[in-house]
């Protein structure tokens, strides 16, 4: 044998049996969550379980599109619905508990929720939505703190007492989830108990309420369940007080109490009674009355001259007077009701039964006598404090200063007459 032969076949061999080099394969890629498909049935669903080393599995109804049970490995089983969004995404909902939910029950509700779907909705959306909505009360508590800002006291307390009082048994109700019905329910109750005024009151600050979450975007969605439902009709108030009905009320009055001066103040300067009721010290000058703009309707400075009658219906004036005039708050008298009540017991003791009637229609009285007295409708306006437009909005102030007292001279002198009258 040739050497160089023997030595070649020794290394062939030797080759052969040397180990061949290993090759590593790749790592191996996540197993991806197994997704099983078949047509459910009562028997099927009671078997269906997560396999022994998955976290989850999810199972499809090839009956239903999109209903599907995702199992855990806890056990735990539950009906979901699998859809995309208008922008190509994925969503799922969960539709309640195999063990408590039925197979029908879950297949109909998918298929409502397929046919939302179809129309635009997006119920994963929804939910999160209504998960995360608050309460009424949460609601009212974020409308009243813009509120104060921009209404009047009187206003204010009005809307306040409606939402928290009135408006109570709603208070823990999700937003999204109250319905006309509530609302209706609501105001009938009202109706019954305190009138359909007050039911008008309620349920107009109800609208305003859910008109502002829907503009704030604290509500979702375009609907107000205020709207539609009833409304009382109401008559506008045309009430003035005869010759009779202003000498008893005057006679009434011959008490020096808080609710007395202001009853008659309203009646000798015709200003409203929050004007009155929050008059202060600062305000009463030596020749009229100087209201503020910022407690007036308008939100315009008004003077009203202080003639005799007016200064004699007037308290004394303290030392140190740097308050209200009246009542023991710092926003002056509050007792309207109460002292309304009390007033009217009076008038009924003395003979008079009047028909229902308010401080406001005092104003309304004084407005209507210097009317038929022929004194021009502007300087009326003027001394009533209406808001003026065009060419009476810009008048000079100060001209209107001794029309009105000349007014309220005229007024004054027609209701000492009807004082002294038998």
């Amino acid at each position: 044998m040739n050497p160089n032969e023997s030595s070649a076949s020794h290394v062939s061999s030797a080759s052969t049996l040397l180990p061949t080099a290993e090759v590593i394969p790749p790592p191996k890629a996540r197993r991806p969550r197994v997704v099983e498909r078949g047509a459910f049935t009562k028997a099927t669903v009671r078997k269906i379980r997560c396999p022994s080393g998955q976290s989850e599995q999810f199972f499809w109804d090839a009956n239903c599109r999109g209903l599907g049970i995702r199992a855990l490995r806890s056990g735990r089983r539950s009906w979901i619905f699998q859809y995309r969004d208008q922008h190509g995404r994925t969503r799922r909902i969960a539709l309640g508990d195999v063990s408590v939910v039925g197979l029908d029950d879950a297949r109909e509700e998918a298929r409502r929720k397929a046919a939302s779907v179809a129309h635009g909705a997006n119920p994963s959306v929804e939910r999160k939505a209504k998960r995360t909505a608050g309460t009424v009360l949460e609601l009212i508590g974020a409308y009243l703190l813009q509120a104060k800002a921009r209404l009047r006291q009187r206003s204010y307390k009005e809307t306040e007492r409606n939402l928290h009082i009135h408006a109570a048994s709603l208070h823990h109700e999700r937003v999204e989830a109250v319905r006309r019905r509530d609302i209706s329910a609501v105001l009938e109750r009202i109706t019954e108990k305190s009138g359909p005024i007050a039911a008008n009151r309620v349920r107009a600050a109800l609208s305003a309420l859910w008109s502002w979450g829907l503009k704030t975007g604290r509500i979702e969605g375009d609907t107000n369940p205020v709207a539609f439902t009833l409304h009382h009709p109401e008559r506008a108030r045309e009430r003035t007080l005869s010759d009779m009905e202003i000498r008893e009320i005057w006679r009434a009055t011959d008490t020096g109490e808080d609710y007395a001066s202001i009853l008659r103040l309203c009646l000798l300067t015709g200003c409203r009674r929050e004007e009155i009721a929050g008059l202060r010290w600062s305000e009463v000058l030596a020749d009229r009355i100087a209201i503020g703009a910022d407690r007036m309707k308008g939100k315009l400075a008004h003077e009203v001259p202080l003639m005799p009658m007016i200064e004699a219906a007037l308290p004394a004036r303290p030392e140190n007077a740097d308050g209200c005039v009246f009542g023991r708050r710092k926003t002056g008298f509050s007792g309207f009701s109460g002292s309304k009540e009390r007033l009217d017991a009076k008038l009924r003791k003395s003979g008079l039964n009047m028909p229902p009637w308010g401080l406001h229609d005092l104003r309304r009285t004084v407005s209507t006598r210097l009317h038929d007295a022929g004194v021009e409708p502007i300087v009326i306006e003027a001394l009533l404090a209406h808001k003026q437009q065009g060419v009476a909005a810009v008048y000079n102030r100060a001209s209107f200063r001794e029309a009105k007292m000349s007014a309220l001279l005229h007024w004054h002198k027609l209701l000492a007459e009807i004082i002294r009258s038998h």
